[in-house]
């Protein structure tokens, strides 16, 4: 009997998609980890100024991007009960978990920030399961306890750890936990895109680290901007860093939500090991020089081997239940089926698809966009100003 064909609304994404996606993710984000660790370390510890800027490049990045995306523009529709409960919930979820996980590398090494960051699976699998956005699957809780497991075996393989950075650290986590869940919220059931996501998120999260920025770090920054590069001002390297970071942000933001999309949050949270394998490789190597301990090493290959099996598991488990779903649709009546496709497209089913009048649309991101980031400036430069005189 020939397989029978899965429509390509069904069809979920191919292994080899999943793969190269994945791929990206590790390259961009643990270079990312790195170079903010780096600069940190390099005697500029600005991170709310340079978070801001990040976010305000990102900005001009969605609004550029979707400038060039007509078609990809002309969907872009939210309602403003969903702008408010899930979009700011976000943006102001993602600050406060950079701003943590920026300010923990300077307790603590990136490799022991990422080696933590195999507890992630646990956390996103409890909260997926009890919000019910995920079935309860007896695979996808023996991955999650190996994973636990390996990250107790990683905690108590540190020689020496900082208790601030620790609480820092399981806090970042924690809020990524939160982070993930409304990704997928915002990407899945909304159907917004991943450069709609930062055309809606990255301007919030650009005032708030401004408004932090003016708080924390003006007084610096004015005073090192008076100094000239020999007597300990800004030198070249903080600029040609900076621009490499902000690049790197905009790339880990786009190829992040593009994964969540393409798969679920928690195969995102399944991934981070791997993700963060390089980070912890190179920033033992480059920016914090140790070696690990053997248990340490252990339960990082628990969280990775688990990972993998069951990212390749939970791939091929969606694709057979797609084709199970065509099956079943090809052996209905025509009649059943047409009907049944026009209750699905019908808009009872899913409200937040809906024409609304009150709807926010790629005009009011743009605004919104353009008030937020234009205000942060606005807030930063006066305070540094007013530092200056």
């Amino acid at each position: 009997m020939a397989p029978v064909p899965v429509p390509a609304k069904d069809v979920p994404p191919t292994g080899h998609a999943v793969f190269v996606m994945a791929v990206l993710v590790v390259v961009v984000s643990s270079g990312l980890a790195l170079m903010m660790a780096h600069l940190f370390r390099s005697g500029y510890p600005y991170q709310c100024s340079v978070l801001a800027v990040q976010q305000l490049v990102c900005t001009a990045f969605g609004a550029f991007m979707m400038g060039q995306r007509p078609e990809e523009a002309a969907k872009l529709r939210i309602s403003r009960w969903n702008y408010l409960t899930m979009l700011l919930p976000f943006s102001g979820v993602l600050s406060l978990k950079l701003f943590l996980q920026n300010k923990a590398v300077q307790y603590v090494s990136p490799a022991f920030y990422a080696m933590t960051g195999s507890l992630l699976p646990v956390g996103v699998t409890m909260l997926s399961i009890a919000i019910g956005s995920a079935k309860f699957k007896w695979s996808t809780v023996a991955a999650a306890a190996v994973v636990s497991v390996g990250g107790v075996l990683i905690k108590f393989g540190q020689v020496e750890l900082s208790t601030i950075g620790f609480i820092l650290t399981i806090s970042s986590l924690g809020l990524d936990v939160v982070r993930l869940l409304l990704m997928q919220a915002l990407l899945q059931p909304l159907r917004l895109s991943g450069m709609a996501t930062m055309l809606l998120s990255a301007p919030q999260q650009c005032l708030l680290f401004f408004v932090n920025a003016a708080w924390a770090d003006a007084r610096e920054v004015a005073h090192r901007a008076k100094l000239s590069a020999d007597e300990g001002g800004f030198g070249d390297d903080f600029y040609v860093i900076l621009c490499v970071v902000c690049a790197l942000a905009i790339m880990v933001v786009l190829f992040n939500l593009i994964f969540v999309k393409m798969t679920s949050a928690i195969i995102s949270a399944i991934c981070t090991p791997f993700k963060d394998l390089s980070t912890i490789v190179f920033s033992d190597l480059l920016v914090d020089k140790r070696t690990e301990t053997p248990q340490a090493v252990i339960g990082f290959a628990m969280s990775c081997t688990a990972s993998l099996a069951y990212n390749i598991h939970d791939v091929y488990e969606k694709r057979r239940e797609a084709e199970a779903r065509a099956a079943e649709e090809e052996a209905k009546p025509l009649l059943e089926a047409e009907s049944g496709a026009k209750a699905e497209t019908g808009g009872s089913c899913q409200p937040e698809l809906e024409e609304r009048e009150d709807d926010w649309r790629v005009e009011d991101a743009y605004w919104v966009g353009l008030y937020c980031c234009v205000a942060g400036v606005i807030i930063y430069a006066y305070a540094v100003v007013w530092h200056l005189k």
